[in-house]
């Protein structure tokens, strides 16, 4: 029933509303005045019983209650890029999200479970390759330097000499690891202690 004034004081029952979002948040009697309405963020009619995962949201508009889907604080997953996020507002789960859970690095969604994404775990592992690749060939490189500056100086001791001999196998050696297939075997690294 909608609330009406009257000319009398009177208490009635009402049905508290926050204020952001309109849902039911509890009841109570309220002391009305002569010629005045119902205190703010409430109304006089009664919520519907609400279900697991809704909440029941006041429309000022129509003066009518509606069931609204309740996702906040879950986790939900992005199905085009697998991110979580946290749902912080009312409403049915947005466009492209899950609440399925990926089952570890490289997924996707098939549309409706995550799967191994194979050729995005292949091309990680091949990146990574690449990288460790170029970090020892870097390392290589500076101790061939280090090694070359004091042979050049005349600075050098035999063991150095040595060194920097395995130290251009090893470099060459590198550079001549192809970036292909699952395994990778790598070339041991010189022992720089006597």
């Amino acid at each position: 029933m909608e609330f009406e004034m009257n000319e009398e004081a009177r208490t009635i029952r009402v049905y508290n509303l926050r204020a952001d979002t309109r849902e039911f948040i509890g009841e109570g009697d309220a002391y009305i005045p002569p010629f005045t309405g119902l205190p703010a963020d409430c109304t006089s009619i009664a919520p519907p019983k609400t279900t697991k995962g809704k909440v029941a949201v006041f429309s000022d508009e129509s003066q009518s209650w509606s069931l609204v889907e309740d996702h906040r604080g879950e986790t939900v997953y992005s199905t085009e890029t697998g991110e979580s996020f946290l749902i912080l507002e009312l409403g049915p789960l947005p466009d492209l999200f899950t609440k399925k859970t990926p089952a570890g690095e490289f997924q996707k969604w098939n549309g409706k479970a995550w799967v191994k994404d194979v050729e995005a775990e292949q091309s990680a592992m091949h990146e990574a390759a690449i990288s460790t690749k170029a970090s020892l060939l870097a390392r290589a490189s500076e101790q061939i330097s280090l090694f070359q500056d004091a042979i050049d100086l005349g600075m050098a001791t035999e063991k150095e000499s040595i060194l920097l001999t395995e130290w251009k196998k090893y470099r060459v050696l590198l550079s001549r690891v192809e970036i292909t297939g699952d395994e990778i075997i790598w070339p041991e690294e010189p022992d720089n202690v006597a």
